[in-house]
Formats: structure tokens, C-alpha cells, sequence
């Protein structure tokens, strides 16, 4: 109930809190302060575990009586059918990072930390806009984001096709 209460809590109240904590670690204007703020995503972390809650108990009870150890449990039985789950997840995470504006303006000062959302909007100008480089920033912006998606969509179709456990 405290994870799911978390999760109600406005990004933005978050910020401060985690620019002081930056800045007590020395890691401001860093790239691992750039992406390890959102890698602990209460979604993300929600959602696995749901995921992993509804794995069937029967496969895991036939893995130990056939001799397997927990950690081979993990990692042949039970995480390779969790791979729809875990690319779900890494394209939500994945997107969430790419497309984040706020966080990376408050944890930069250079101009060469700057993602890209950050580095479009230092495009636009106070008195004239340039539509043509805001443009083909976009474009070029939303390229990354098909081609992670492209690559893990073979894990949704064999999700979907294959994961049916009869019990």
C-alpha cells in the first residue's frame, strides 16, 4: 500500500529532493544522473511484480521436483517467459527517459548534457522560431523511440502467442 501511495506522489514534487541528493553525491551534470533517477520507476516496478505474482506456481513446483535450483528456476523457467512483461516495461522506461524535459534540464549546466527535448526548446528563440530545425529535430528525435520498439515487438507477438500455460 506505501509503494502504490508513492506512486501518487507528483513528479514534480519530486525534484527538489533529488537535485539536493545530486548534489550531495557530486553526480550533477553527469550521465548517471541523467538516467539512474528513472530506472527506479514505481511503475515499472509495479508492473513486473504483477507480472511475476501471476506466473503459474505449478511450473516453478515441477522445476524443483525435477532437481533445479532456484536461481536456474530464475533464470530457464520463469524469466524467459517473462520476456513480454520485461519489453513492455523497457519500452515504457525507455520512452518515459527519452522523452523526459524536466529532469534533465534541473540536472545539467552544459550544453553538452542537454538531451534532446532539452536541446529543441533551446531552439526556440525569444523573437523568431526556426520551424524547419525544430522539425527535423522532432524527426530525428522519434527515430530512436521506432527502432527500440521494432527490435522488442517479436517479444509482444511471442507473448501473445505462446505464453498460454494450461493448468
Amino acid at each position: 500500500m506505501i509503494f502504490m501511495l508513492s506512486m501518487m506522489i507528483p513528479y514534480q514534487a519530486t525534484l527538489i529532493p533529488l537535485f539536493r541528493m545530486m548534489v550531495n553525491f557530486n553526480l550533477l551534470n553527469t550521465y548517471f544522473a541523467l538516467i539512474a533517477p528513472q530506472l527506479f520507476f514505481p511503475f515499472a516496478i509495479f508492473l513486473m511484480r504483477q507480472n511475476f505474482l501471476s506466473f503459474p506456481s505449478s511450473l516453478i513446483e515441477a522445476s524443483r521436483i525435477d532437481g533445479a535450483g532456484e536461481l536456474k528456476i530464475f533464470w530457464s523457467v520463469v524469466l524467459p517467459s517473462m520476456n513480454p512483461a520485461l519489453a513492455a516495461t523497457s519500452i515504457y522506461l525507455f520512452m518515459m527517459q527519452w522523452n523526459n524535459f524536466m529532469w534533465p534540464l534541473v540536472a545539467t549546466t552544459s550544453k553538452e548534457m542537454y538531451t534532446i527535448p532539452v536541446a529543441l526548446s533551446s531552439l526556440i528563440g525569444i523573437s523568431m522560431i526556426d520551424y524547419g530545425q525544430i522539425m527535423v529535430g522532432i524527426t530525428i528525435a522519434t527515430i530512436p523511440i521506432i527502432i527500440f520498439f521494432l527490435m522488442l515487438q517479436k517479444q509482444f507477438i511471442s507473448g501473445m502467442l505462446g505464453s498460454a500455460v494450461k493448468e
